[in-house]
């Protein structure tokens, strides 16, 4: 593995423990380096699948009320949250850098947060 893919995985890892503000802690391992650069298309993709993800695994209240309809707006405002968080560092940090192809294939192909914390366990190619 040659030094920038090396320093592409550390980023992308930096990037995903700085979004989780649910308690969830990824570590993404660097992949190899035979991949195209990051680009802004794919740090949309990536935040916006993750807070699909994070509003489907979201906990909404069952019954009516003003006090729902608040949690309702504090849970979308989390996902909404985390997909930006995702997008702004992800610009900051990794557009430009080899893409890791098995974490961003990874996480746009995850259905819940375990999948999501699972990708961070991709072993080093």
């Amino acid at each position: 593995m040659d030094e920038r893919s090396q320093t592409t995985g550390t980023k992308i890892a930096r990037v995903i423990a700085r979004w989780v503000p649910v308690g969830l802690w990824v570590v993404v391992a660097a992949a190899s380096g035979c991949a195209r650069d990051v680009t802004e298309e794919d740090c949309r993709e990536v935040g916006e699948h993750l807070r699909e993800v994070w509003t489907a695994e979201a906990k909404f209240p069952q019954t009516g009320g003003a006090s729902a309809d608040k949690a309702v707006a504090v849970i979308k405002s989390q996902g909404s949250a985390l997909e930006e968080s995702w997008k702004t560092q992800c610009r900051k940090e990794l557009i430009g850098t080899p893409r890791a192809s098995g974490e961003f294939s990874c996480m746009l192909h995850t259905k819940t947060l375990a999948d999501v914390k699972a990708c961070a366990t991709i072993p080093e190619h």
